[in-house]
């Protein structure tokens, strides 16, 4: 007696269909977990890129006076006497017409300073399109404020001046800024390279073109009690002065003013 065949049960469709489904499910599953972090990527990179944005855009519009900047906005960099009448100086480091007021002048600025009869303010201006590099030695020698070397650097800026059509480049202020004991640092560096400061120059420059004195260098004078925006021009390219007569007019608007020294506050 034979025995019976065993029904062999054909696969059913279906079966087949939801067994391929469920294979399928992990990897539609794994593909949708990294659609999703790839967006979650990207929505990263979006908004990291409009902070930076934002970012450069703030700091391209901030003014950032450097340390102890004094005056009207604190457009101006402070060497002390602490006296009632207030020298302030417009000048551009990179321009000769500035070297030559220096040498003509400094010595009697520094007398008037150490005897207490004036203050002198230091006013950047950037000359009309960059012109040797003067927004960046202006942002360079704001740098040095922040580290208290102004004066010294100024006075190496002054002597190394670039050539007739050439300009200050950042790599440059930076290898002079070695000249001065101490000033070359990271973060006198970083300064420079990021033109932390640019705007407070480029303000200072179009404070200075509201004047309506000329071209750098400028040299005006105020008398406490009215304040240093209220002055009067003493030097300019068409009004001449000598160092003898500036000394004798700051004597004698010291000797006739209060005793009361202005404040080492900014003023806005």
């Amino acid at each position: 007696m034979k025995r019976a065949d065993k029904k062999r049960t054909p696969s059913h469709p279906k079966a087949q269909q939801v067994d391929g489904a469920a294979e399928q499910q992990p990897e539609r599953s794994a593909v949708l977990r990294w659609v999703v972090i790839g967006g979650m990527v990207l929505a990263v990179f979006a908004v990291a890129g409009l902070v930076g944005s934002f970012v450069r855009d703030y700091k391209a519009k901030k003014l950032a006076p450097p340390a102890s900047a004094a005056g009207p906005s604190a457009l101006a960099v402070p060497i002390y006497g602490h006296a009632s009448v207030t020298l302030t100086v417009y000048e551009n480091v990179a321009d000769p017409a500035s070297l030559t007021f220096s040498q003509t002048f400094d010595p009697a600025l520094a007398h008037l300073v150490a005897s207490g009869a004036v203050n002198v303010y230091y006013r950047e201006v950037d000359a009309t399109g960059d012109a040797g590099g003067s927004l960046a030695a202006g942002n360079a020698l704001a740098c040095a404020q922040d580290a208290k070397d102004f004066p010294k650097y100024r006075q190496v800026l002054l002597a190394n001046q670039p050539a007739a059509g050439a300009s200050f480049s950042d790599g440059q202020l930076i290898q002079l800024s070695k000249k001065v004991s101490g000033l070359d640092s990271d973060t006198f560096r970083h300064c420079v390279d990021s033109g932390t400061h640019n705007v407070w120059v480029k303000d200072s420059t179009s404070d200075f073109k509201k004047l309506g004195a000329g071209d750098v260098p400028v040299l005006t004078m105020s008398v406490l009690p009215q304040t240093t925006s209220q002055f009067s021009v003493i030097y300019s390219s068409t009004q001449p002065l000598t160092a003898k007569q500036l000394t004798t007019k700051a004597l004698a608007a010291a000797e006739a003013a209060p005793t009361t020294s202005p404040s080492a506050t900014p003023s806005s």
